[in-house]
Parts: C-alpha cells; sequence; structure tokens
C-alpha cells in the first residue's frame, strides 16, 4: 500500500521515467550471503541456526565476563 514502510533492496532505478524498482528476496539474498561469509560456509554441515546460536552464546559469554 502507499506510505508503507518495507526492508527492501533496490534492484533498478531509472531517472528518465523516475521509477524504482525493489524487491524484499533481493535484500533476504544478500543478508544471507553476508551472514554466511561472516560465520562460516554452508558446507561446514551446520545450519545457520547453528551457527548464529553459537556466535549468540559466545557473545553472551563475553558479555557476562564484562560486567
Amino acid at each position: 500500500a502507499a506510505g508503507e514502510k518495507i526492508d527492501a533492496r533496490i534492484t533498478q532505478f531509472d531517472p528518465k521515467s523516475r521509477k524504482v524498482s525493489v524487491s524484499i528476496k533481493a535484500l533476504e539474498v544478500a543478508e544471507e550471503k553476508e551472514a554466511i561469509a561472516q560465520y562460516g560456509s554452508t558446507d561446514s554441515g551446520a545450519s545457520l541456526g547453528d551457527i548464529l546460536g553459537a556466535a549468540l552464546s559466545k557473545a553472551q559469554d563475553e558479555q557476562g565476563k564484562d560486567d
């Protein structure tokens, strides 16, 4: 709907016709690629949830040491 806020990636921009094409799926794919690059490859056998869970646990442990 007009005026609705969404998170998306700009996929095309045509200044002549003043049109912008956006894609929610393209944003999700880009975020997944970034997470894989940061936390490990998909070939490791671990799921993204396993990898992010381990990273979260590590961050919480480090935060607990700082307190």
